[in-house]
């Protein structure tokens, strides 16, 4: 059995929690463990994890050999097959049709030849079936021995949304064409009601295309008199406009219902304008597809207690080879990055885990002192398309100087190449996603780390961090500072960017510069990432410093050679 959603009960908060607390997040961490322990037998038939729903549209049947979606519990025919094959891929169980709907498991699994191995792509990835069911689910054939399959989506549950005074608006994408790629950003702004100020306290999804909506995320935008998103437009995950994530909705997901004593707040003090930002997964391409989905809004004037907001944490560096059967990213909220963020105590009502199609396993820790606390989630079967929530009531608290850890597991025996951090499903993140109270206790929305660097202190606290290893990190990121003048007036008097490299550029890095920590250290490559994607001008830069990399390099070698000799 799968769960992609649960509450985990505690007692007590900060100091006064008891044993029982951690016995009881270790219970339920044992659980999800023991829900999800079944994961790699997907790994043991073609496209295991990719096997549709029969008849919920962009829903997976995670569980192939249950009659449970999810997995866990009764088998289904073709689960008796594998069970009887020794739980492997084998050629008698490939030429099978377990499920007697006339294709082999070979065939609907996307193996028709019967000559896939585990770890390999098979030779079918688009239009597989389902091995266990019989298919299509409309023949009425099928539909008369798949009576015990439920097509029906759950309503979600939230009280909250029939109280007194509770108001609710619609908000939809103006019917469009969906873009023929693969992956597709549109962003659109909407006006909230300004009159007085209001708690939003859930959201519903209105889905239009079932076929190509994976998600809407939901953004507070700051007070500007710019005109942005008026009308849908092509969009990044993360605008500067907009930049306080609020909440969203996924495949599978009901939607979303905030904790008792929280609320978004919006209107006369709050944001008086929100961002929707919709994702579209369209692998066939397809140029006939329109969408015109959105969210259902539901907001009180009765403030509630706190206002609720959402911190993200996790790493943005991403360097993961192809071929292996596990590969560990780390990433976290650092000591130092947490003592500056929070002003006070803040409490989790809701943690979402967020990877792509590669990720495995994740675990999201809290340490205080260099002493670990708990683990907060515990995934092992992470699934890109069934939305992974931990909600926690009481919730849990954090205090300022708690180090939060962020640990990702992938497989990579389907890539040939090795993969990066991006915005695209085959590109791949490792975030967590907290929604907390009080927002007043917190100075940002963001506690990331990339390699060992926290970069907090490059963007959100530069001016309590200005030497980073040795190097002077205000001064690189700043194109005005005297430093960086000079740098550049020297590189373009003595250096030919993108050309030969000549002997007084050499002469000049190899001297003046080998001893800058910002250009010869790990945080190089990050200045230059950052670099790239905010500030063109310093591209010049980095192409006169490598004009001349090859030659110092292999004068370096050379040196080395001699030496030994």
């Amino acid at each position: 059995m799968y769960l992609v959603s649960f509450n985990i009960i505690t007692k007590g908060t900060g100091k006064g929690r008891t044993p029982i607390t951690r016995m009881r997040v270790l219970v339920a961490v044992l659980c999800v463990t023991t829900v999800w322990g079944y994961r790699h037998f997907q790994d043991e038939i073609p496209n295991g994890a990719a096997v549709p729903h029969p008849c919920k549209t962009n829903f997976i049947w995670w569980g192939v050999g249950h009659l449970n979606p999810r997995g866990g519990g009764s088998i289904n025919p073709f689960g008796v097959d594998f069970k009887n094959a020794g739980m492997k891929w084998t050629r008698a169980l490939c030429e099978m049709d377990s499920d007697g709907d006339g294709e082999t498991n070979g065939q609907e699994l996307g193996d028709p030849d019967c000559g896939w191995t585990k770890g390999s792509v098979a030779a079918v990835t688009k239009d597989i079936s389902h091995p266990g069911i019989c298919t299509p689910y409309s023949d009425p054939a099928c539909q008369a021995v798949n009576t015990w399959i439920d097509c029906e989506l759950e309503d979600l549950d939230c009280d909250a949304k029939d109280g007194v005074g509770t108001k609710n608006m619609s908000l939809r994408i103006p019917k469009m064409a969906v873009p023929a790629s693969m992956t597709s950003y549109y962003c659109m702004t909407y006006q909230m009601p300004s009159d007085i100020d209001y708690h939003i306290i859930s959201l519903e999804p209105l889905v239009d295309n079932v076929n190509v909506l994976h998600h809407i995320l939901i953004y507070g935008c700051e007070d500007s008199d710019e005109t942005i998103y008026h009308t849908p437009k092509p969009c990044e995950m993360y605008t500067q406009q907009c930049p306080s994530y609020l909440a969203g909705w996924g495949i599978g997901e009901k939607g979303t219902c905030l904790y008792k004593e929280t609320g978004f707040r919006i209107g006369k003090t709050g944001f008086r304008t929100i961002l929707l930002q919709f994702h579209w997964n369209n692998p066939e391409l397809r140029v006939d597809y329109t969408d015109n989905s959105g969210l259902n809004v539901f907001y009180t004037p009765i403030l509630r207690p706190y206002d609720a907001k959402m911190l993200t944490v996790g790493t943005r560096y991403f360097e993961i080879p192809p071929g292996e059967q596990e590969v560990k990213v780390e990433g976290r909220c650092s000591t130092d990055c947490s003592s500056l963020l929070l002003t006070g105590p803040v409490y989790i009502t809701m943690a979402n885990s967020h990877m792509h199609y590669l990720g495995r396993k994740q675990t999201f820790q809290q340490y205080r002192n260099g002493v670990w606390i708990r683990d907060i989630s515990n995934i092992d079967g992470f699934q890109y398309d069934a939305i992974t929530e931990y909600h926690f009531d009481p919730p849990i608290e954090v205090l300022p100087g708690d180090e939060l850890r962020t640990t990702c597991t992938y497989q990579t025996v389907s890539r040939d190449k090795t993969t990066f951090e991006g915005e695209g499903t085959s590109d791949e993140m490792c975030f967590v996603f907290l929604r907390i109270f009080p927002a007043a206790n917190t100075k940002g929305s963001f506690c990331l780390s990339w390699k060992k660097y926290d970069l907090c202190k490059l963007f959100t606290f530069p001016s309590e961090f200005p030497d980073i290893d040795g190097c002077k990190i205000t001064s690189m990121l700043n194109p005005f500072h005297p430093d960086l003048i000079s740098l550049m007036s020297n590189l373009k008097k003595l250096c030919k960017p993108f050309d030969i490299c000549t002997q007084e550029c050499k002469h000049f890095i190899k001297g003046t510069l080998s001893n800058d920590k910002c250009i010869n250290s790990e945080l190089n490559q990050l200045l230059r990432q950052l670099s790239f994607q905010h500030l063109p001008i310093y591209t010049e830069v980095w192409a006169a410093i490598d004009s001349c990399k090859t030659e110092i390099e292999m004068e370096t070698c050379q040196e080395q050679c001699d030496s030994e000799q």
